[in-house]
């Protein structure tokens, strides 16, 4: 089968009470739907790909999948990387959009078990592991000198918002014509002239269940990227480079191999590449390393699901 992903921001999150569910019985979205998404047009604006909604959002009981391939849904089902999965998630070519309910006083968790189940039923997904060593990067502070400050903690909320919910960020346009929503513990991604700019808020290099540097880079060269900068921290920060692929040449997917893993790839006419900004602008660096990783191979995925 044929497997796909292109860049993208994931995320999940814990909700209040347990959804209770009888012990002998799967995990199951009390309804969805899925269908095949249409073709995707190149050079066209493209809409959300990914998987979002459920505990945590604004619609708890609501969860979708937009433009996802099996692979990308088992991205969010079983929490991998793009380089997890094998066969390369870059040969994917078939993507479906899935609107799905979920019960009530569900958790974070217990939606990505539903979804694991119905790509097991819906879609016959069987898979196993094997360890595999690849090349990789370890990101690490370049020259001892660091360009980022730590983040100034977060004011004490007035008792009235105690428990409420954040408010809605409000867009903003920088200097420089970027244009996003900031984002507190996250990033914002915005693009402009050739540019890509990361907006960090209250993010460490690595984390294992909150957005964080090392995570966007996994994404962005699709190699799997270590923390070796010791830094504890969280950090407020910009990073601007090239919105070509990471070896300086556009249009590459997440999960092909920058071509310049020593990161000496000179700056376009537009911008510096990653590799040159994080060390210019952040004072932090990506060498190459060999790193074992646990891979998700998929054995079999029907092209068409079950009906709905």
């Amino acid at each position: 089968m044929k497997l796909a992903i292109t860049g993208m921001v994931l995320a999940f999150f814990v909700s209040g009470a347990p959804y209770s569910q009888a012990a002998d019985q799967p995990l199951e979205f009390e309804v969805a739907s899925i269908k095949q998404a249409p073709p995707r047009i190149v050079d066209a604006p493209q809409g959300m790909v990914g998987c979002f909604g459920g505990p945590g959002s604004r619609d708890p009981v609501r969860y979708a999948c937009a433009n996802a391939s099996v692979s990308l849904m088992a991205l969010f089902a079983y929490g991998l990387k793009a380089y997890q999965i094998r066969p390369p998630a870059s040969e994917d070519t078939t993507r479906f959009n899935v609107a799905a309910k979920v019960s009530p006083g569900a958790t974070a968790e217990q939606v990505k078990v539903m979804l694991q189940n119905l790509l097991a039923d819906r879609f016959k997904l069987a898979f196993h592991h094997e360890k595999s060593e690849v090349k990789g990067y370890a990101l690490v502070v370049a020259k001892r000198v660091l360009k980022m400050k730590e983040s100034a903690p977060d004011p004490p909320r007035a008792p009235a918002e105690v428990g409420a919910p954040p408010a809605a960020p409000e867009r903003v346009k920088d200097k420089d014509g970027f244009a996003y929503f900031p984002m507190r513990n996250g990033f914002a991604v915005s693009g402009n002239s050739g540019l890509t700019r990361w907006v960090g808020g209250n993010v460490p290099t690595d984390s294992e269940d909150a957005p964080c540097l090392t995570g966007m880079l996994n994404s962005l060269t699709g190699q799997p990227v270590v923390d070796s900068t010791g830094l504890k921290g969280k950090y407020d920060f910009t990073l601007t480079f090239s919105s070509g692929s990471p070896d300086g040449a556009s249009g590459s997917a997440a999960g092909s191999s920058p071509s310049d893993p020593g990161g000496t790839v000179p700056a376009t006419d537009v911008g510096p590449s990653v590799f040159g900004a994080l060390e210019d602008q952040l004072g932090l660096k990506l060498e190459p390393k060999k790193i074992m990783i646990d891979a998700f191979v998929i054995d079999h995925a029907e092209r068409t699901p079950t009906e709905n």
